[in-house]
Parts: C-alpha cells; structure tokens; sequence
C-alpha cells in the first residue's frame, strides 16, 4: 500500500491537497475538550458565514432528518450528536473548497447526488451511521477532484470512462495519470482525517468482488456505494448502461439483500427530491 501512496502523491505533484479548514481544527479541539461547550461550538461555526450556511443547509436537509428543522447554528448544534455535527462541517468545508473549474463541479455535482443516495440507503442498511454514509458518498472522488485538477483534459475522458466501466476506469488512470484516483483519494481522506472505515473505504469502492473486503461495515459501505454511483450514473448523467456498471449494480443489490422496490424507490427519489438547493 505505501507504494501505492507514493505512486499517488507523484501523480499530483504540484497540485496540493487542500489544507484542514481551521474551523475544524477548533472544532475538534472544542469536541475533545474534557467539557464540551455549546457557547464556544456555535462561536467557532459562525465565524466564517460561508460554512455555517452550508452547514445549515446540510442539516436542514433530508440527508440528516431532524425532528425539528434547526432556525440557527446553535440549533442544528444542539438537534445532534457532537460527532455527526463534526461530519457535517466535514463534508460542508469539502463541498466549498473543492469547487473550483468545470470538470472539478461537475465530480463534485455527481459526488453530492451519490451522497444523497447513500444517506438514503441507510434507512435499509443496518450498521451504517446516516452522516457517515453521507461523508463517504461526498469523498469517494475526491481523487478524481485531485487528478482533475492535475490534467483537466486527460482526466475528463477517464471521468466520462467511470460512468461505464466502473472496474476497467482503474486500470486506465494508472496507465495515464501514473495512480487511480482511489488511492490518490486516500490521501486527502487521510489530511482531512475521515473516520477510517470511510478511508478504507475511498480505497475500495471499485472492488470488483465485494468478499475479498473483510471489514462487514466497510463492505456494506462499498457496496451502497456502488449501487448508488450506477443509479446516478445511469439518471444524473443519462450513461450507457454497459456489462460492467450492471454486474456491480447487481453485486451491492445482492450484497445489501434490497429488494427492487427499495432501488426503484430511490431512482424515483433522486430524480424528485430537491437536496442540493
């Protein structure tokens, strides 16, 4: 594995990975403290205006499901857990910084509807917790962010390639970009310290056989991952469905035992829910 990294971190040579935000940072020093103080949690979130109304949006969204729909950051912090709140500001700081160019929208565009099916799929899925299926569905292209950001032209026919050839994609970025953006992703996982089932993960999500991954969350992980990126592949970006994208669409539909209403349920549901206004 460390060959791999070091493989990917040749493959972005001059594209550096974007620093952790310093609202986390405090935030994490603040979670971690011996006594967590709400007055000081919601300070921390409201210095910077950009995040906390994303973070809001976030929280109001139907990836989240409060009882109540928070009115201001003090409520969103008091509405959840201290470690969902924690994910949340994750994935909001993500979403900003890695916005940038056209190519880099449109990963990112297909990472959030791919978010949005994950955090979907839990209310199926025992054993995965909604905010970090979310995380890992926002994330799991980060590499492609990064590669992307290395060689726009080279990299916008691999990304068109993925919404086919799920598995095939792999091979074609080492060949090209020098690493798969898999393991160039790990690496931003690892400077954005993600929770490590989400970081393995990253690393797994192009498996072409779910039972070599021994880790029982992380499996289900991947495998929700790979049901949702076929679904939004095939209604978010209209692509061809080839052999390969339907064999590992057909290997998380047997992998998370959902019945063809559940994925019927959740196309319609991506194509009518509003979850990134």
């Amino acid at each position: 594995m460390q060959e791999q990294l070091r493989a990917a971190l040749e493959a972005i040579k001059g594209v550096k990975i974007p620093e952790f935000p310093q609202e986390i940072i405090e935030l994490d020093n603040e979670i971690n403290s011996k006594f967590a103080n709400v007055h000081k949690i919601v300070a921390i979130l409201e210095q910077n205006i950009t995040l906390s109304g994303e973070v809001m949006r976030l929280v109001n969204s139907p990836m989240v499901k409060l009882k109540q729909p928070a009115e201001n950051i003090r409520e969103a912090v008091t509405g959840m857990g201290l470690e969902q709140l924690r994910n949340l500001v994750v994935a909001a700081a993500f979403k900003r910084i890695f916005n940038s160019g056209s190519l880099q929208r449109d990963i990112l565009e297909h990472s959030v509807d791919v978010a949005f099916c994950m955090s979907y799929l839990t209310e199926y899925v025992h054993g995965v917790p909604r905010d970090q299926a979310y995380m890992m569905g926002l994330f799991h292209n980060a590499g492609s962010l990064m590669l992307a950001a290395k060689s726009p032209e080279v990299y916008e026919k691999l990304f068109s390639i993925s919404m086919v050839h799920p598995v095939r994609l792999l091979i074609k970025e080492r060949e090209l970009m020098g690493a798969d953006h898999c393991m160039v992703g790990v690496l931003v996982a690892k400077k954005w310290q993600l929770p490590m089932p989400i970081i393995n993960g990253i690393m797994l999500h192009h498996s072409a056989n779910l039972q070599k991954i021994s880790n029982e969350q992380v499996r289900l992980m991947v495998a929700m991952l790979q049901l949702s990126n076929a679904i939004v592949a095939e209604i978010s970006i209209g692509a061809y469905r080839g052999e390969e994208m339907k064999l590992v669409e057909q290997q998380a539909v047997a992998e998370l035992m959902l019945d063809s209403g559940v994925v019927r349920e959740l196309r319609a549901n991506l194509i009518t829910c509003n979850h990134k206004s």
